[in-house]
């Protein structure tokens, strides 16, 4: 099973969200950005580094939220969910699209399978004032 981290960035009632370009797997779905965990790297360490390769963000790794594990047709993936704080102005590089959706609209998109226990989980904690 592969470890894969993702980036949980709120601010101000809203979380940043990537979708999947097309010719990538699970094309146009939407995504907690991140990436697998290599060896030798800590979740943290993986979080901070996926972030700056995929979005050019300086991203500071607080503390693991939740995890999430759900297997695809290519194997089981152990999706761990990271609150990040990030900073800078975003340049996709392997996604073609960014926005900052409101916690309460979270499910109105079309999630990755394996983000949506985490985003169900932001909600029951984040999303109601």
């Amino acid at each position: 099973m592969k470890n894969v981290a993702a980036a949980l960035a709120i601010a101000n009632g809203q979380i940043m969200l990537t979708r999947r370009a097309p010719g990538q797997q699970l094309e146009g779905f939407w995504e907690f950005p991140g990436g697998k965990v290599e060896p030798g790297e800590t979740v943290y360490q993986c979080i901070e580094r996926e972030i700056k390769e995929e979005l050019n963000l300086t991203c500071v790794a607080e503390r693991i939220f939740q995890e999430s594990v759900y297997e695809y047709p290519g194997g089981a993936i152990n999706l761990i969910g990271v609150l990040v704080t990030v900073t800078g102005e975003p340049e996709l590089h392997v996604h073609d699209s960014l926005t900052w959706a409101p916690l309460t609209d979270l499910l109105n998109y079309k999630l990755a399978p394996a983000d949506i226990p985490i985003a169900k989980e932001l909600i029951s904690t984040y999303g109601l004032d």
